[in-house]
């Protein structure tokens, strides 16, 4: 009797240590599928910057519209600042008076959905409105081209996972379809 329940005791802990196991090889596997899908993000993101097709949000258009745009010259981004006033973002597009410290982390963006623009499911794998990306632009300092800092947030499968990754891109000039990225990291609070 005494074998019988040693072998029983034995047997759930393995159990236990099999189900534990799975847990959390499915937390790790949601975490690199939620940012891969952040990554995904990114190209979408630069496309929209790029705007190989003129849109609305590739032109300031006349002093009656009111929204965002990607700007082309220290003139329009006076425009959109204008535009934004009192928020710093709309569609995605964001011009923030100063680098705030509070962006450094993944929460602030979390609370900010509502002015980002949405990636379709098209666009980024595993489903409709669970990537974002917010697109800051920042003049250069002595010439008239532009930096922007591209923040994307992708929520995972498992409630509560998500990722937000920050990344600089600048272009080569103000006109040129190329550009660098200057940085690349995962946001955490």
């Amino acid at each position: 009797m005494v074998m019988l329940t040693l072998a029983s005791i034995a047997t759930l802990l393995a159990l236990r240590n099999l189900w534990v196991n799975d847990m959390l090889l499915n937390a790790d596997a949601d975490q690199f599928r939620t940012q891969h899908k952040a990554e995904a993000v990114l190209p979408v993101a630069l496309a929209d910057i790029l705007g190989t097709t003129p849109t609305p949000r590739h032109t300031a258009g006349n002093a009656i519209q009111t929204h965002a745009f990607f700007p082309n010259t220290l003139a329009d981004y006076a425009v959109l600042r204008q535009r934004l006033n009192p928020g710093p973002c709309n569609a995605g597009i964001c011009a923030p008076n100063t680098l705030d410290a509070s962006a450094t982390k993944a929460s602030y963006w979390k609370a900010q959905t509502a002015t980002a623009m949405v990636v379709s499911a098209t666009d980024t794998p595993y489903g409709d409105n669970t990537a974002w990306y917010w697109v800051e632009i920042f003049p250069q300092a002595n010439t008239s081209s532009f930096v922007y800092r591209i923040t994307t947030l992708a929520n995972g499968v498992m409630p509560g996972s998500s990722t937000v990754i920050q990344t600089i891109w600048a272009r080569n000039s103000l006109t040129a379809n190329t550009g660098q990225w200057h940085s690349w990291h995962v946001l955490h609070d």
